[in-house]
């Protein structure tokens, strides 16, 4: 949950910054934020998500600080400016959509995890998953692309 925590509270800082336009680039800084935080967590307080990966996995450590690594420059990817912005979200997306079956195992075996509530918690974090993949899609869309792929269909309706 301090994920979502971190994601919401930047999402909104971006947003009082951020005046002029709507809620899509608040969205996209809230989410490179919060991959920034959690890729630092990974690197300074590994053994959460150490607990995340099967005892069977070798070298859990690294993996866990891979990832941290991965989290950190994926956040980083999507601050850049637009012609990388399509192409960052796919990867975060993809990304997300890779750890995904650590929080399934998590709550499947019912691991215990470090800072972490027990009961449904666990079951809560798997539809949220989705959630995060959408925000990241929705946030790195190509307007533009959008634009030019719906000017036909609405040209076409209004004749």
């Amino acid at each position: 949950m301090i994920f979502m925590a971190v994601l919401l509270v930047a999402t909104v800082a971006a947003k009082l910054i951020d005046r002029d336009g709507g809620w899509r680039r608040p969205a996209r800084w809230g989410m490179a934020l919060a991959m920034i935080f959690a890729g630092v967590s990974h690197l300074l307080m590994p053994e959460p998500f150490v607990q995340h990966i099967p005892v069977w996995v070798p070298l859990r450590e690294a993996l866990v600080a891979a990832s941290g690594v991965a989290e950190i420059a994926l956040g980083g990817w999507m601050l850049y400016p637009p012609a990388h912005r399509v192409l960052s979200g796919r990867v975060m997306a993809a990304y997300l959509a890779a750890v995904w079956p650590a929080n399934i195992y998590v709550a499947v075996a019912g691991i215990d995890v470090d800072g972490q509530p027990g009961g449904a918690y666990p079951w809560i974090r798997i539809p949220l998953q989705v959630l995060f993949i959408a925000w990241v899609l929705w946030s790195t869309r190509d307007d533009r692309t959008m634009l030019a792929r719906t000017a036909p269909e609405a040209a076409g309706s209004a004749a």
